[in-house]
């Protein structure tokens, strides 16, 4: 690996460390990680989103190029791409960097955008579905909690469905800069990871946003969406896809996969599933905030009392 980082980018680390699939080093002040992408396509909408970010002055990690001016290099046949970090003491992502970021106008082509969530949600589900009956009974907490998920997220399907074939999207529902995965170890960093930058609705950040601030006991979340509707324009479709999306249990899924790559322990299901009720409410609560803003259907169920 030393040889590799000399011969294209003529940088000579003391230590390098691998850890599963990736390498990390230090030199001086600054730390690297050379990471596996799967999809060569995508890398120079990456590289080129990357650049206008650090141009447009937002703090993210910066690609580096090779000798050969490419943002990746191969390396036992896959392909890496090389990147610096900045140092930043924070471990948590503000709604203000969320909308600063959704303002950057970029150019992409519509098959960049991940915008069709309904067919990505249901496919997921159909993949964890066949995992479930391959791995028994190896994982009782998720085989017992698994179907209340699962109905939570066809709800969302269905939500953001109908939210596409009854609404008209208009010029303002536009692909922004988002992010792939916020529910990660260390989310402050992994908001500036350019490899988890994607293009999508404005809506899916913010989603992510409003999810994350339940679990993180946010009691002021309410007071921070007032201002961010304050300064973000949303259509009666945006709004719509956003609740949507927050019906979304993605939050459970994303822990379901660390559990089956043994990043998590299954017990860990226990103190979500112990805050279900919690979170229903929680629900009720956004729709009634975001029902005062624009008019948007109900989901009944969270409304029968059990």
């Amino acid at each position: 690996m030393k040889n590799i980082l000399e011969y294209y980018y003529n940088l000579s680390p003391t230590i390098i460390n691998k850890k599963d699939e990736y390498y990390y080093f230090k030199l001086k002040n600054d730390t690297y990680y050379l990471v596996p992408y799967n999809n060569q396509e995508e890398i120079k909408n990456i590289y080129e989103i990357n650049i206008l970010m650090i141009n447009s002055n937002i703090l993210v990690h910066e690609i580096i190029i090779n000798k050969n001016k490419e943002p990746f290099i191969f390396y036992n046949n896959r392909v890496y791409i090389l990147y610096k970090t900045f140092i930043n003491p924070k471990s948590i992502i503000t709604l203000n960097e969320i909308s600063y970021i959704s303002k950057i106008r970029i150019n992409y082509s519509k098959q960049s955008i991940r915008d069709n969530w309904p067919n990505l949600w249901s496919k997921k589900i159909d993949y964890f579905e066949y995992q479930i009956n391959q791995f028994g009974k190896k994982y009782p907490i998720i085989v017992e909690s698994f179907s209340y998920f699962v109905g939570l997220a066809e709800n969302a399907i269905s939500y953001v469905r109908n939210t596409m074939n009854e609404v008209l999207i208009s010029n303002i529902d536009i692909g922004v800069i988002s992010h792939k995965n916020l529910y990660i170890n260390n989310p402050a960093y992994h908001f500036y990871n350019p490899l988890n930058i994607i293009i999508d609705h404005q809506a899916r950040d913010i989603a992510e946003y409003i999810k994350l601030a339940f679990f993180n006991d946010n009691k002021k979340i309410f007071q921070e969406l007032s201002l961010y509707f304050t300064e973000n324009k949303f259509t009666v479709y945006g709004i719509r896809l956003l609740y949507g999306r927050i019906l979304y249990p993605s939050y459970y899924f994303e822990l379901y996969e660390q559990i089956l790559r043994n990043q998590k322990k299954e017990y860990e299901l226990l103190k979500l599933i112990s805050k279900i009720s919690k979170y229903e409410q929680y629900l009720k609560d956004v729709y009634e905030y975001l029902n005062s803003l624009y008019t948007i259907p109900k989901v009944e169920w969270l409304y029968i009392t059990r």
